[in-house]
């Protein structure tokens, strides 16, 4: 990994040290290095599991299709990115102690159910490599991000040559400094001429994670909003109890029902037990634990990440829209630095951060599929669809100039064609001064409302 300008500062950091220590990491991942994969998951009733079941859990995908060609006459110069990282390991540990800590007492009380017995000794093979890992990106976390990477270089030589200048910024959790690094890593071994700088300094944070105090326009309660404190929570409390039966479920483990409600909540105990089963294919496992449900209680189990997203990142009237206005930071990061980075001959700019981020931006974009505005959040997982943003999902917007100097761009979701409302050209290709007037109003919009709350 070749280093470049020590000036550039990561937090107190400087570039050089930051670069050693990353350099050393890199060596340890690849040496765990995991290809993404499309592999079939089958529930306990032998049914195919789908994307959408497993929500934001969902896998990359290890292949995507072919880009249409841009109009005769326009080159690529410039990409504005934005990517969730990588595959994670679970952001709580406490979901992966509990799921083994109610298993084990079963085991010694002789209350697993054959099946219970099975998913019991896989999981006690699994458990320690999830210990210490929380929050972390996982091996083919990292994979994915290399192989996003070398798939636009491979897509975009030109914007990789010697010389050619990347700018990458990332939130300050781990897994999204690890996913820049992997992704900024596989740039220079592909292109060791590359100048790259990076940077995870919390004063840029507000910018691309619109959902912290970082971000001078949010305010205690939007950060209250999205966690466990948030005023929606009690009605989407009751909303899980009336939706999901665990005794089927826990019956298909525990032979002693009454035995396991004395022991934990068993609803509690199945969604715990679905976030993990939902995190294994992130882990390098497979189907082990899936296999535990069946269709059905996946299906609905489903529907639990598209309501609370939606409250949380939409542009749900009960929140006043806030969730999707706060997005303008991002937006606004976009539209102020393309034309800087045309100027001063930026290639690509890189951005790392979450799957909230990219939702909220969609939301107050208005895309297909990202602009429904209900009140009734029980149909939150009929217009909401978060298996859109699997792990290492990404925004590409690739401009290219014409030979009059016009500018055209292509916005890919997950390296594919992502539709605007805006006229296109042919092939997903739009102007790119109808998408900054297009924008211009929902940021007047949005930060209209925000300083009105």
């Amino acid at each position: 990994m070749q280093c470049t300008r020590s000036a550039v500062v990561l937090g107190k950091v400087t570039l050089r040290v930051h670069c050693i220590l990353m350099a050393a990491l890199l060596v340890f991942v690849s040496c765990l290095r995991a290809e993404p994969s499309d592999p079939v998951f089958l529930t306990a009733d032998g049914q195919e599991v789908t994307g959408w079941m497993m929500g934001t859990s969902r896998l990359y995908p290890s292949s995507v299709a072919e880009l249409p060609k841009p109009p005769a006459g326009y080159k690529p110069v410039h990409i504005s990115h934005y990517g969730r990282h990588g595959s994670r390991y679970l952001v709580n540990p406490e979901q992966y102690a509990f799921v083994y800590s109610v298993l084990e007492k079963a085991a010694a009380a002789g209350m697993l159910t054959p099946e219970g017995e099975r998913v019991w000794r896989d999981y006690v093979a699994m458990y320690p490599g999830f210990q210490m890992h929380e929050g972390e990106l996982t091996p083919l976390g990292a994979a994915q991000q290399r192989e996003i990477a070398r798939r636009m270089v491979e897509r975009y030589p030109s914007l990789f040559r010697r010389g050619a200048l990347v700018e990458a910024n990332s939130t300050s959790f781990e897994r999204t400094m690890l996913s820049m690094l992997n992704f900024t890593g596989e740039l220079q071994a592909l292109r060791p001429g590359l100048f790259v700088y990076a940077d995870a300094s919390r004063s840029y944070q507000g910018r691309i994670n619109q959902h912290m105090l970082e971000n001078p326009r949010a305010t205690e309660y939007d950060i209250l909003w999205k966690k466990g404190t948030g005023l929606w929570r009690p009605a989407f409390d009751e909303y899980v109890a009336g939706l999901i039966d665990p005794e089927p479920f826990c019956r298909r483990l525990f032979s002693d029902y009454g035995w396991l409600s004395g022991v934990c909540d068993p609803l509690g105990f199945e969604r715990d037990f679905f976030d993990v089963a939902m995190n294994m294919p992130s882990c390098g496992f497979g189907d082990e634990l899936i296999r535990a449900f069946t269709f059905d209680e996946m299906t609905l189990l489903g529907r639990l990440d598209n309501y609370s997203f939606y409250v949380a990142k939409s542009r749900w009237p009960g929140y006043d829209r806030r969730a999707c206005y706060l997005s303008e930071s991002v937006l606004g990061d976009i539209l102020e630095k393309v034309p800087q980075d045309l100027m001063t001959g930026v290639t690509v700019r890189l951005r790392f951060g979450h799957d909230g981020c990219m939702m909220a931006l969609f939301a107050m974009l208005r895309l297909d599929g990202w602009n429904a505005e209900i009140d009734d959040l029980s149909r939150a997982w009929e217009v909401w669809d978060v298996s859109r943003i699997p792990m290492a999902s990404n925004l590409q917007l690739v401009l290219f100039r014409g030979r009059r100097g016009d500018l055209i761009f292509v916005p890919l979701l997950n390296e594919e064609p992502l539709k605007m409302p805006l006229e296109d050209l042919g092939g997903g290709y739009y102007r790119w001064d109808d998408f900054v007037s297009y924008s211009a109003p929902i940021l007047s919009e949005a930060r209209e409302a925000l300083s009105e709350g």
